[in-house]
């Protein structure tokens, strides 16, 4: 209440201000006898006017008709206003200019002003002016009414009405009058057809011409850029008069079109459209004359300065070549008045008046502070001001806020009734700015974008627990399927599925009642033509430890209370074994009264789950899983048994069974040998000398067994549950197709409890790796891009978490190796301890006790338990009890424990297996899924490439393999990534209630504040030049225009288009985010038009069709009639009885070969020549086959040739001489080398060092350095064990980004130098660090935020890295950059450039720090290339398979002759005399620039072998074709690639008629 107090007297401050200024001008001003000096002195109007019906309504007063008795009963228009402080100013100030200019014919005649006075003091006075009535209402009426009627207004009409308004305009602007408000509702006609302007309210008097206005005020649509950009400024800027002239040309728009551009907007979003994005024009300026075109973009040029003035635009041809006498026009306004205006005023629409930052829409309501939806447009950037606007907008219920195109959800902790159907509708296939910001918009953003970009996009969700990420999520799948709505209800299927999915992955822990416990990637999938096609579920890191934790403030998975209390109220609990009374170990029910219920609502509400779990089996049901329920339950409640099972100890501390019965129950469930099973429960074996021993378990480890095997048992299950689903929707998508889709991630939220364990260290590490992704994507990438493209750059700052991370997920010294480490080594928490301890460069993480330690994240530092981290991490099922399933009697059992695993460690699944059981009609869609390879694969259907117990595999080495994967998945294609930050807004979860400090920590974990400033000043969308045209040229250019795809053309368009903002680079346009989204609406607008013509088309040849139709069969009918007339001649009558023997004679022949159904591929072929047989001749035909033939030939010998040389080139490498002393005798051959299958033979492109695959054999040269990986390279390369965590985020650069070519590579980092070494101090300036700040989620402990100096200076991602400059050790590092006198931006931590992205060159970068040039002695350091090739199968820039090969040779060649190539291209094939398309010869690459290095630094550079295609004119071809390997061979034949002592041995042989290869001989 404070808070809108404080702008109620914001308001009423202006309003003092502008009385004020009225006075002064008063006592300047000569005023005369009638001069209102006091308003007091106004006389009250008596009895001399009779009011009648309402006909108008503002913002300020309404307008009646009037009777004036005293005038003989003349009708006049009385407009009443209520006399109160906030309207004194706007009365004053219209009763002068009313009274002083009223004389003009463009303008109301004026009778008078009085005041009613009112009898009680509660109610304010009333004042009347009293003018002339103009019967035929507005102008808009009439357009209105025209518009009811089908038709549309004559350009004429509008000229004329226009000009009428500028001559009244004219008249005021000679008196220095500005009106402020002009729209078609204040342009009034009289029933004689005359135009006046009315409503002065707004109209404000200068001093002087020269003189300028800043007020913020006027209806929103029609404010001009420089009047929204006035509020600002009290001392520059300012407007004029030409304000007048902007609203003219939006009046103008208004009059053709029915409304005003932006008048369904909300005034917020129209004043952002108005001053950052192109003038709005016509509709469908075709429909409109060029003149007309002419004079609103003459009217409409945003910068003031060339805007005309009044007088000026009077002489625009659209309205001077109107005919001098204008009575004709008059009187044909006039008619039209008469028949329309009355149809207009029914649809009249409210309007509004925006004043300094406050909306008001009603007389009687007050102003409503206008709040920003969009943070990045705020005028001034603070965290205060972020969390004012925040908490103001959560006040009135709207809780999403955008950051630029990033949407900011704080959670209102309440539900609210904006996700129906209405709202639906409302986000589909909107631009951004059309609707509030909500979660639908980003959906249909991604939705849009997949559609017109034809890549896969991605939405990420951040936030910590209890921020409202699943929520969110659920709400983005549900619009996603509305959107992709089509007849089959596959988004009914997927929703379900999700459902089930939440019930078995989601519980209850004390920061949040529905936590998700795992990561969860939702793929959705669309056809073609933008119908859902279904769904792909991709689950990673289950927390399994839920499920027998002794912790009892953290409840167990919803599914298990849900499956307990459902059979209890259906008395099935005994036919399950399980006890009543809620007292189950895993359930961990203790005392109603002791418990938090707000955390643990499932646990505590058994009726609710009941209900539950009826609506869990109507879903599996509904997925037609109906069939594996029994199977599910009975597993469930195995699980559940299982944590009943009591050890005892026996002799020697051995366990023994307390109670065999128990555990029979759980192997009467799981199908086992019960014998078996208990043996496995306290037995397990060791291999001691090559033979297997029998070992008994103590106690403790019999207890840890049985919850290993219950973790396991049950992600097992959710893994199957989770591959049967994604069977099930696979079908769909095989039916519909899945062309398109959208990825969600949804993951559990960064957490802290008073206890963290190994669970809560993993949470948090995924949170910090999303959270250094979107640092990539959001700053850094930019960044480099400038860079790269020699774009000034722009200074993002923010906080680099990627030491973290690296502390974290780096080989050797990261701590989940560290963990692994000490699982491997049997060692408990004090070696983990130790061995953070031991790495001096470790500031994130650091040992606290002899228990814990703490780590720094983004958030600030959290405390974590290491004592049970190492056991935990040691998660293995013994063999004996994974083989001991391995025999179970259910099938699904059975595949759980035999069935492999993929690296995240999740179940994969065969679905001949799985399915073929049952001999259904769905066999025959599983048939179907097998043999098709055309859509998308899922987890499910990979091979599993890990055995159950073979290679047992820790939770660290599962982790990491899991993180990668994600960020791999992420980086697939060219798409969009979409951000949704989601804040949780109290402790408490209580609704709309804002605890301050509480978001203040999160924005600013969440880099919310730095976000708004990048997005204001960067440029977040790249696009190159030919994505850009293709995208957009049709809304610039002619179909029939030729556009090349150049630099000149993208500049162009954006001229053309009338934008501002935008940067041209080498290769790419970068754009502000709001120029994407006025892009992308016009797109949509085109669309739509395009669309509406094809319908038009459809629906003519349709009717055309069926036309011609009914014709055909009004002809049969009447042929029918007359053949039953035995209208045959005798010649007629012996044709058709000819024809007819023929075709019997022919089916009788060839009858006996057809017998056998011919094969789909022997149809089609005969059917092809067929057609081809009846349009040519028999030697046409057989020619055209030859050849077809003979082009087959070519390119098999080109694969052949190039097989050739890439084995001679492995050859040559590995083949190297080995001394004896490095020989290993006892070494076997497949413990080095596994099988191969033979290469499949590519047709181009393909790359070689890809496809081909060879083994490395060269660690066989020294046993000591054996690291053995069975496989290929290929394989070895790409193991997750190999990789960085952060690989899949390098950035593969440009090739000119390389402008100097002596560029040293240090293991490429996507952020930061590894060359730098970090220090850490406590403090800063005495402040604290996020280091040190403490980050809980107690509600008794005060929060703390991390010190913010007051620039806000954080680890911006590049910073100045000097080679000469030795970078010495120091006690104090601060992670802050601070300015010094000269300006320039210094820091003690130094670090390079990015490059993120599968990048293995890095590009030549300057030095900066925070991405400021820096001019300094050193700048021509010289580094050197990495020794790596580039092996990214998804990189743009397309590798020239010629030049490699050459390269390849050119490595390994001893001589190290650059001039030669290894082979002669010329060799590969020569002209036929077949002219044929494919041999055309056109040039398809000019010039092949290939990175090469000068000859001193020839040695390190040798193994640099990447070429680029040159960025000339010419386009990309599709596929490689043998006419550019034409042109290419015979560009190296000159260059005589051999040496010239070979020259007699070259071989001429025609291998095939027409086709002859030349080349060498060679033995290999």
């Amino acid at each position: 209440m404070n808070d809108f107090g404080k702008r109620e007297n914001d308001w009423h401050d202006n309003v003092q201000d502008e009385q004020r200024e009225m006075e002064n001008r008063s006592k300047n001003r000569d005023m005369g006898s009638v001069t209102l000096k006091r308003l007091d002195s106004i006389q009250d109007p008596g009895k001399r006017y009779a009011l009648k019906d309402r006909i108008g309504t503002g913002i300020y007063g309404d307008v009646y008709e009037g009777i004036d008795h005293q005038a003989g009963n003349k009708k006049v228009a009385i407009k009443i206003q209520k006399l109160t402080s906030e309207t004194q100013s706007f009365i004053v100030e219209e009763y002068r200019i009313l009274r002083d200019f009223a004389g003009h014919p463009n303008l109301p005649d004026f009778y008078g002003i009085y005041r009613r006075r009112s009898p009680k003091k509660s109610d304010y006075d009333e004042i009347w002016f009293v003018m002339e009535l103009c019967e035929g209402g507005t102008i808009m009426d009439l357009v209105r009414g025209i518009i009811a009627s089908n038709k549309r207004i004559q350009e004429e009409h509008i000229a004329f009405v226009l000009k009428e308004v500028i001559k009244a305009l004219i008249h005021l602007h000679e008196h220095n009058v500005i009106h402020r408000d002009i729209r078609g509702n204040n342009i009034v006609l009289t029933k004689e057809g005359e135009v006046k302007l009315v409503d002065f309210g707004l109209s404000r008097t200068m001093k002087n011409e020269l003189e300028k206005r800043h007020t913020y005020i006027g209806s929103s649509s029609w404010m001009a850029p420089e009047m929204v950009g006035s509020k600002d400024s009290r001392v520059d800027g300012g407007y004029d008069n030409r304000v007048d002239v902007w609203a003219i040309g939006i009046t103008a728009i208004e009059v053709a079109d029915g409304k005003a551009p932006f008048e369904d907007m909300h005034p917020t979003r129209a004043l952002f459209q108005i001053v950052r994005n192109p003038p709005p024009t016509l509709y469908r300026p075709a429909n409109w004359s060029k003149n007309l075109n002419d004079f609103i973009s003459e009217c409409l040029e945003k910068n003031p300065e060339n805007r005309p003035y009044m007088m000026e635009i009077i002489e625009h041809p659209f309205l001077s070549e109107l005919p001098e006498n204008d009575y004709p026009l008059t009187q044909e306004i006039k008619a039209l008045t008469m028949d329309l205006s009355e149809k207009g005023k029914k649809q009249r629409k409210t309007e509004s008046i925006v004043r300094q930052g406050f909306l008001k829409t009603h007389q009687n309501e007050p102003p409503e502070q206008m709040l920003t939806e969009d943070l990045a447009a705020l005028d001034t950037l603070t965290e205060d001001i972020i969390l004012d606007e925040l908490h103001d907008r959560l006040r009135r219920g709207e809780y999403h806020t955008f950051i630029g195109d990033i949407l900011l959800i704080l959670n209102p902790n309440e539900e609210n009734d904006i996700y129906d159907v209405h709202h639906h509708a409302k986000y589909q296939c909107k631009s951004r700015s059309d609707n509030a910001p909500h979660i639908y918009s980003v959906a249909d953003s991604a939705f849009q974008d997949v559609m017109l970009n034809e890549e896969p996009e991605h939405i990420l969700l951040a936030g910590e627990s209890n921020s409202g990420k699943t929520t969110n999520m659920l709400h983005l799948v549900e619009h996603l399927m509305f959107l992709g709505k089509g007849l089959h209800d596959t988004g009914a299927r997927v929703l379900q599925a999700i459902k089930i999915i939440h019930a078995f992955t989601n519980a209850g822990t004390p920061l949040n009642t529905n936590s998700t416990r795992c990561i969860l990637q939702t793929q959705t999938t669309f056809g073609s033509t933008g119908k859902a096609s279904g769904a792909i579920f991709w689950l990673y890191q289950l927390e399994k430890w839920r499920v027998s934790t002794h912790d009892r403030n953290q409840s167990n998975f919803h599914v298990f209370y849900y499956f307990y209390d459902g059979l209890e109220a259906s008395e099935n609990l005994k036919s399950y074994f399980l006890p009543s009374g809620r007292k189950l170990r895993y359930l961990r029910i203790i005392d109603k009264n002791i418990e938090k219920k707000r955390a643990f609502k499932v646990r505590n509400d058994p009726q609710n789950n009941v209900i539950k779990f009826k609506e869990l089996t109507e879903c599996f049901k509904f997925m037609d899983m109906e069939e594996y329920c029994e199977t599910i339950w009975k597993i469930l409640a195995a699980i559940l048994i299982l944590g009943e099972i009591r050890f005892i100890e026996g002799n020697n501390g051995e366990a023994e069974l307390d109670d065999n019965e128990i555990a029979n129950r759980v192997a009467e469930f799981l199908g086992l040998n019960s014998k078996k099973f208990i043996w496995a429960l306290i037995n397990y074996c060791l291999v001691v000398k090559g033979s297997a021993v029998r070992k008994k378990h103590t106690c403790e480890e019999a207890k840890d067994a049985r919850d290993v095997l219950a973790n396991t048992l049950y992600q097992r299950l959710v893994d199957w549950i989770i591959n049967i689903i994604n069977y099930k929707l696979s079908m769909t998508r095989s039916l519909y197709g899945d062309k398109y889709s959208i990825s969600i991630l949804d993951h559990f939220g960064l957490e802290c409890f008073s206890i963290n364990r190994l669970e809560q260290l993993l949470v948090n590490t995924i949170n910090e790796q999303m959270q250094y992704y979107y640092n990539q994507r959001v700053f850094a990438w930019e960044m480099q891009e400038q860079e790269e493209e020699d774009i000034p750059i722009q200074r993002l700052c923010f906080y680099d978490n990627k030491e973290t991370v690296d502390q974290l997920m780096n080989k050797g010294d990261g701590l989940f190796h560290i963990i692994d480490d000490a699982s491997r080594q049997m060692q408990d928490a004090q070696y983990i301890l130790e061995r953070i301890k031991e790495y001096k460069h470790s500031t994130h993480i650091k040992p606290v006790s002899s228990h814990e330690f703490m780590i720094a994240h983004y958030t600030g530092k959290l405390m974590y338990d290491a004592s049970e981290i190492a056991t935990k991490n040691r998660d293995f099922v013994p063999p004996e009890m994974i083989n001991t399933m391995r025999y179970s009697l259910h099938d699904a059992v059975k595949e759980m424990f035999t069935n492999k695993l993929t690296k995240s460690g999740n179940l994969t699944i065969v679905h001949k297996h799985c399915f073929a059981a049952k001999k259904t009609m769905k066999t025959k869609w599983s048939a179907l899924m097998q043999e098709s390879s055309m859509f998308r694969k899922y987890n499910t259907a990979s091979k599993g490439q890990y055995s159950q117990i073979r290679k047992m595999r820790t939770c660290s080495s599962t982790f990491r393999a899991t993180s990668l994967e994600i960020l791999k998945n992420l980086a697939i294609g060219n798409g969009g990534t979409h951000f949704i930050r989601c804040i949780r807004s109290d402790l408490e979860d209580t609704p709309r209630c804002f605890y301050r400090e509480i978001v203040r920590q999160q924005i600013r974990a969440l880099a919310v504040l730095d976000t708004a400033k990048a997005r204001r000043c960067g440029y977040p969308y790249r696009i190159p030049f030919q994505e850009f045209l293709r995208r957009y040229k049709f809304l610039a250019f002619d179909f029939d225009e030729t556009v090349e795809i150049t630099k000149d053309n993208c500049r162009l368009l954006l001229i053309r288009l009338k934008m501002e903002g935008w940067i041209i680079g080498k290769s790419k346009v970068f754009l502000k985010y709001y120029n994407e989204e006025y892009l992308s609406h016009l797109y949509e607008i085109q669309v739509r038009k395009i669309i509406k013509i094809q319908c038009m088309m459809r629906a003519f040849l349709a009717r055309k069709n069926i036309a011609l139709k009914i014709d055909d069969i009004k002809k049969e009918i009447v042929k029918k009639a007359s053949i039953k007339k035995n209208s045959f001649t005798e010649e007629e009558a012996a044709l058709m009885i000819q024809k007819t023997f023929r075709g019997h004679m022919a089916r009788k022949e060839m009858g006996p070969l057809l017998k056998e159904e011919m094969s789909q591929e022997t149809k089609d072929f005969i059917k092809f020549y067929c057609s081809k047989w009846r349009s040519k001749s028999m030697f046409q035909v057989l020619l055209w086959y030859r050849a077809a033939r003979y082009q087959d030939f070519v390119q098999l010998s080109q694969q052949v040739h190039l097989y050739n040389q890439s084995i001679m080139a492995a050859l040559e490498k590995l083949n190297e001489n080995v001394s004896l002393e490095k020989i290993d005798p006892s070494a076997k051959l497949d413990a080095y080398i596994s099988e191969v299958k033979p290469p499949e033979v590519y047709k181009l492109p393909f790359n070689m060092q890809q496809e081909l695959p060879y083994f490395d054999m060269n660690y066989i040269n020294d046993p000591s350095n054996i690291n053995i990986k069975r496989g290929s390279i290929s394989s070895t390369l790409n193991d997750d064990e190999h990789e960085s965590w952060d690989a899949p985020l390098r950035r593969q650069t440009v090739p000119w980004a390389n402008k100097n070519i002596h560029t040293r590579d240090i293991e490429v980092q996507t952020t930061n130098s590894p060359h730098h070494i970090p220090f850490h101090r406590s403090s800063v300036n005495s402040e604290q660090s996020l280091i040190n700040t403490s980050f809980t989620r107690d509600p008794n402990v005060p929060i703390q935020c991390p010190f913010e100096e007051p620039s806000r200076h954080s680890i911006s991602s590049f910073q100045l890295a000097d080679k000469h400059d030795s970078i010495q050790s120091s006690e104090s590092y601060t992670p802050y950059s601070y300015i010094n006198k000269t300006g320039l931006i210094h820091s003690k931590k130094k670090v390079l450039p990015s490059v993120p992205l599968n990048q293995t060159q890095p590009s030549a970068m300057r030095n900066f720090n925070n991405y400021e040039s820096v001019q300094n002695k050193n700048d021509n350091i010289e580094w050197e290339f990495e020794n790596k090739i580039n092996r990214n199968v998804n990189n743009d820039i397309r590798i020239n398979p010629i030049k490699e090969l050459e390269m390849i040779g050119r490595r390994n060649n001893n001589n190290k002759n650059d001039d030669a190539p290894p082979f002669n291209f010329q060799a590969m094939l020569r002209k036929t005399s077949h002219q044929r398309a494919s041999m055309k010869r056109n040039p398809v690459y000019e010039s092949v620039t290939s990175l090469e290095s000068p000859k001193s630094h020839h040695s390190d550079l040798d193994e640099l072998n990447i070429a680029f295609k040159s960025d000339d004119s010419h386009k990309d071809s599709p596929e490689w074709s043998p006419n550019e390997m034409i042109l290419m061979s015979e560009k190296y034949a000159k260059e005589n690639a051999w040496n010239e002592d070979a020259k007699d041995s070259i071989i001429t042989t025609e291998i095939a008629p027409g086709i002859t290869v030349k080349g060498y001989v060679a033995d290999l």
